[in-house]
């Protein structure tokens, strides 16, 4: 075996120690900048939404951890009172606040969507309706819940309703561009058996067609 000359060990060693100073100047840059965040027993809504919005805060944490946030956020202030201060300072955030916490929150959907799409597909054919009844109920319980069931005072959706498209394709290329093939391949059953189900769901119902 030819021996590594010692020019090229300096040179190796000169590449790798470039490598590690410059992950050190980006480790240090994230935990410099990184806002902590607040206290939830403690913080105000302001200070929660104005951390949920910091492009320098809610959005670094890794996905787990922000899912986390959001549904110690939302005990935190699951009461009528405290929901109604919590859509109030939602409302308040600018709207590239709204936008950073937005996606931000997409990861956090799109990994639910993907750990439920891979137990669906390893559940038995004949218990796939009743997971997909499951899924369909527990969607419209926190739709619900999200929307303030019925009381505009407490629907945190209504703050974001101009990010969102209003034209399915327009969702498509949304879902497009924040998915990957494989992302969608995985999903796709479950997807298109909540699909189907809503469809039997409605025409039981009496009601027509979804449109988009």
């Amino acid at each position: 075996m030819d021996r590594v000359s010692p020019r090229t060990r300096n040179t190796i060693l000169i590449a790798l120690g470039s490598v590690l100073l410059l992950g050190a100047c980006v480790w240090a840059y994230y935990a410099f900048t990184t806002v902590p965040p607040p206290m939830l027993t403690k913080a105000t809504p302001e200070q929660v939404t104005s951390y949920l919005g910091n492009p320098q805060g809610f959005s670094r944490l890794s996905v787990p951890k922000r899912e986390e946030f959001l549904v110690n956020t939302y005990n935190q202030f699951s009461s009528p009172e405290g929901w109604e201060k919590l859509n109030r300072a939602l409302g308040s955030m600018s709207m590239q606040e709204r936008q950073v916490f937005a996606d931000a929150t997409f990861d956090v959907a799109r990994m639910r969507v993907l750990e439920t799409a891979k137990e669906f597909n390893r559940t038995p054919q004949a218990q796939r309706q009743q997971f997909v009844d499951s899924a369909i109920a527990n969607f419209r319980t926190m739709q619900s819940n999200l929307g303030g069931r019925g009381n505009p005072n407490q629907n945190v959706g209504e703050a974001f309703k101009p990010l969102a498209p209003e034209r399915s394709e327009d969702w498509n290329k949304v879902l497009f561009s924040k998915t990957s093939a494989r992302d969608r391949a995985q999903a796709e059953p479950l997807v298109d058996a909540i699909a189907k189900r809503i469809k039997e769901q409605r025409a039981q119902e009496g009601k027509g067609p979804i449109r988009h």
